[in-house]
């Protein structure tokens, strides 16, 4: 299946309209996926790319992906984050989206469980505080 995508002007190049770093894994097998610029049909597919890389690296259990820096987020962005949740979970790893509160169209898809607020913190959205150790013998 072919789906039409916009052609750019003439001068329009993907890297200067999009920017994606991705960072080396930590102790925690976290990495962070910086994106800044436009998401749009024309340069998801580089998002895509990197999140992939990033995904398929080896000790891997979190991509956190920052969307602070994103100006523009539409349904071909939104696909991309939605394909690289179904990659993470499918290898046991985690992905949380740090959205700065600016891109109200990750609630519809699904994703809106994963952002985390831009406090830096990338525990379980929905668990706050230490998690109690349980007891020998009880479940």
């Amino acid at each position: 299946m072919l789906v039409p995508v916009p052609t750019p002007s003439a001068h329009a190049v993907p890297e200067a309209l999009l920017s994606v770093t991705g960072s080396a894994v930590d102790v925690r097998g976290r990495v962070v996926v910086a994106v800044r610029g436009e998401v749009d049909p024309y340069t998801a597919p580089l998002l895509a790319a990197c999140l992939d890389g990033q995904i398929g690296r080896r000790k891997v259990r979190t991509v956190i992906v920052d969307l602070g820096e994103v100006s523009v987020l539409d349904a071909a962005g939104v696909a991309v984050l939605t394909r690289a949740r179904r990659r993470c979970h499918a290898r046991g790893a985690r992905l949380v989206v740090r959205n700065g509160g600016r891109h109200p169209a990750l609630e519809p898809a699904g994703l809106a469980p994963f952002v985390v607020p831009d406090d830096g913190d990338t525990r379980s959205p929905g668990r706050r505080g230490p998690v109690p150790a349980r007891r020998p013998g009880r479940r």
